[in-house]
């Protein structure tokens, strides 16, 4: 499972790293300042509307059976990236791209000009990030993981090359140049990724369906698709909702400040171990290799917790985020502090990640809804009632909300997802009309 995993984690890590890579590289650009304000606007955006593709890999990873189920698949997709491009589009218009920017996202009357032009040049963002996505997610299925990394790879030693070579050295405010280098890399990705697929599509192309399965179908994929879509988009105001609740409390910038350090640094790991998911579904699906997939995400989750702690509770604690980030040394013990509680944020995380994958072999996504919610309602509870009424400042706040939002998802994921457990996928037979798979016990 481990040579199958560290491609997937290591294409993650490459994903993650991109937005630092470009605040750099506006860092040193022509007005740094607007432009860094600018382009945090305008990437949030970005995410939101990119998102879904997370929903649709995990779709693709358990109902996709053969050539007749990927055909229909393939075919929502496209429907479904024209969707996303025609929502970018109206973002990008004038009137409705400035109302939404404005009262949506709380956009500066200032920044308006920067944001406008910016989320025009990033238009095809969202829609090659989904085709990307898409691809990778059919080489995860085909158990061609090895081959995953490469587009991920190339587009970041690209933005490197561009974002800290080029963008730098333009006589343009950052946020274009850095916009224009986010689109070339994001074709670059999207293109690698198709080619791949066609590679391997051509020397080991998919079966028909297994017999005595119904045909998947528009109206059983978005039932099962939609929850994920919904699930994904509550996930992605997660951070937000943090700084939102952060910046309620007392010095505000420097907590928020302090918890991005920490954030951030905490975010490399738990990158990584998104890409247990695919593991669950793919090698994970039937109920012989079940306990197996649990070790090993089990074990992904301390061994990640272990390296936060080793660097959260030793002298590596002040090298990192002084030395090697650069914080402020103002914000240095909070951010210290806060790492410290995120340590234990893997093992949670690892918990949520298998059974949630049981519950989706199940095809049961409305469950893994409830249980991302159950994360967002404390998540909010704890930041706009319980903090302010027992007085609590600094960063610590944000990871103890982090905590309790992921413990809560992480125990309503496992209260749902073991009654799966050594279950085989769930499937539709022909002479089921019904659109819900009742779980199958192996024989």
């Amino acid at each position: 499972m481990a040579v199958f995993f560290l491609p997937l984690a290591a294409a993650q890590v490459f994903q993650t790293l991109r937005n630092p890579v470009l605040d750099a590289g506006i860092s040193r650009a022509v007005d740094p300042e607007t432009s860094l304000a600018a382009f945090a606007i305008v990437a949030s955006v970005v995410q939101i509307l990119s998102a879904s593709g997370t929903a649709i890999q995990s779709a693709y990873l358990v109902l996709v059976r053969g050539r007749q189920s990927f055909a229909v698949i393939q075919r929502y997709m496209l429907l479904y990236m024209a969707v996303i491009t025609g929502v970018s589009t109206l973002f990008a218009l004038p009137g409705i791209g400035e109302t939404f920017f404005r009262f949506a996202m709380g956009t500066p009357e200032s920044l308006l000009p920067e944001v406008m032009t910016m989320m025009r040049i990033s238009l095809a963002i969202p829609l090659f990030n989904l085709l990307r996505v898409f691809n990778l997610a059919q080489l995860a299925h085909r158990r061609r993981s090895n081959l995953i990394w490469v587009a991920p790879a190339v587009g970041q030693v690209v933005l490197i090359a561009l974002g800290l070579g080029v963008v730098p050295q333009l006589p343009v405010p950052g946020i274009y140049s850095a916009a224009v280098v986010w689109v070339i890399v994001a074709v670059i990705e999207g293109a690698l990724a198709v080619l791949l697929v066609r590679q391997v599509d051509r020397t080991a192309p998919y079966a028909p369906d297994p017999a005595g399965e119904a045909p998947l179908d528009f109206r059983y994929l978005t039932g099962f698709l939609i929850p994920l879509i919904i699930t994904q988009f509550a996930l992605t105001i997660g951070h937000p909702m943090v700084n939102a609740g952060l910046l309620r409390l007392p010095d505000p910038e420097a907590t928020v400040g302090a918890f991005r350090i920490a954030f951030s640094l905490g975010m490399l790991p738990l990158t990584a171990m998104a890409a247990l998911r695919q593991v669950v579904l793919v090698l994970g699906r039937d109920a012989d290799q079940q306990r197996r997939a649990r070790r090993f995400v089990y074990g992904v989750g301390l061994g990640m917790g272990g390296f936060m702690a080793l660097i959260a509770f030793t002298p590596l604690n002040r090298v990192v985020i002084a030395e090697l980030v650069g914080a402020p040394e103002a914000l240095v013990p909070d951010a210290i502090t806060a790492l410290k509680i995120l340590s234990v944020f893997p093992l949670l995380m690892a918990v949520r990640q298998f059974y949630q994958s049981m519950t989706m072999n199940q095809r049961r996504t409305r469950r893994v809804a409830f249980t991302a919610f159950s994360r967002l309602l404390m998540m909010a509870s704890f930041l706009f009632l319980i903090t302010p009424l027992a007085g609590w400042t600094g960063a610590g706040v944000g990871a103890v909300a982090r905590i309790a939002a992921m413990g809560t998802e992480a125990g309503a994921a496992y209260l749902v997802g073991r009654r799966f457990f050594g279950m085989d996928p769930a499937t539709r037979p022909v002479a089921g009309k019904s659109d819900s798979a009742a779980p199958v016990r192996p024989k």
